[in-house]
């Protein structure tokens, strides 16, 4: 899909009239899980991951001067360096804007694992007759992989018609299937979604933005993005699955499936999280290497360059190689869409 196709499938989803996918929500209103956590990650220290304690040192200062809370990394499974100010931890809870929408696809590739989901490219009208009423393109009913590699809106669209078919699909609601099928398995605590309502669907957890959890549970999401899809030997999501989420749906495109992909820092696989104030998850596949930042917004003054936290730790990172003229541009590394 062409980027103006991209565009025009955006605009459908917001304009459309669909009672199914119309409804209200509430900054104030949550849905609560209550979870045990699982043990917490294994530690090693940065000399053991092999990252440069010099390099991780330009990305505290950095972070340090800009109203940041934590700045955790992790590599191969392990939590290999913690800075927190304020009086934060591993595992304070987060609220992040957009965290939230790696969980949808994450879903998929674990429907597809159960053969629930048996094609991306099959017009969701397929799974359930409920979805007979979505919004639709000119050519006709919208297919999953359209949907996935959109980029996600305000009002949650189309994250939540992804988060419908996979409910309809499982027979459960959105916060019970992050849970059980990501959440538990990954040995998560707590995790809190905004909640939202419709005259079909009643009360529902938002799946595209708003979601709070703990420090350590999003970096282990990051591990098993970094990993395929593999947490702890675990196969979440088929082969390859996750690596289809973290490349470019086109050539004209900066995101993968509800996350950013765009192509501008030191290694040329880094995808990241946007949580908003300038939360950031940055994972690396090449390097197994996950880096979180939390906290507030920088103070104009300070500024803020996306690139220098993650780039400074990933030169200071054993088996990194700078980038080859024209690396990345390849058309044949695209998702095929």
């Amino acid at each position: 899909m062409k980027k103006i196709g991209i565009l025009v499938l955006i605009v459908a989803l917001a304009t459309g009239a669909f009672a199914l996918y119309r409804f209200r929500e509430s900054s104030d209103e949550r849905i609560d899980v209550k979870l045990m956590p699982g043990p917490p990650t294994p530690t090693l220290s940065p000399a053991e991951a092999g990252i440069d304690p010099a390099a991780i040192q330009l990305a505290v200062d950095y972070a340090g001067k800009r109203n940041s809370s934590a700045l955790v990394i992790g590599r191969n499974g392990h939590i290999v360096f913690e800075k927190y100010w304020g009086g934060t931890t591993l595992d304070s809870p987060i609220s992040t804007d957009r965290f939230a929408q790696v969980l949808g696809p994450l879903l998929v590739g674990s429907a597809m694992n159960d053969r629930l989901i048996r094609d991306l490219d099959e017009p969701i009208t397929n799974y359930h007759p409920e979805l007979a009423d979505a919004p639709a393109s000119s050519t006709g009913p919208y297919t999953l992989r359209q949907l996935l590699g959109s980029q996600y809106d305000h009002v949650d669209l189309p994250a939540g018609i992804v988060a419908r078919v996979l409910e309809l699909l499982a027979k459960q609601p959105y916060e019970t299937l992050v849970s059980e099928r990501l959440w538990k398995p990954i040995g998560g605590g707590d995790i809190s979604f905004r909640r939202g309502s419709g005259k079909v669907r009643g009360d529902f957890a938002v799946a595209g933005c708003c979601v709070t959890a703990r420090i350590s549970d999003w970096m282990r999401i990051g591990d098993l993005l970094a990993n395929d899809g593999v947490f702890e030997g675990n196969q979440f999501a088929p082969p390859r699955f996750v690596t289809l989420m973290l490349t470019p749906t086109n050539k004209d495109s900066s995101t993968g499936f509800g996350i950013n992909v765009d192509g501008r820092f030191a290694a040329a696989d880094v995808a990241w999280l946007d949580g908003g104030r300038s939360q950031r998850l940055w994972v690396v596949p090449s390097l197994r290497l996950v880096i979180l930042r939390a906290g507030d917004e920088p103070d104009e003054s300070d500024g803020w360059d996306d690139t220098m936290i993650p780039d400074s730790i990933i030169r200071g990172t054993s088996g990194w190689k700078p980038r080859s003229a024209g690396e990345g541009i390849d058309p044949n590394k695209f998702a095929p869409h």
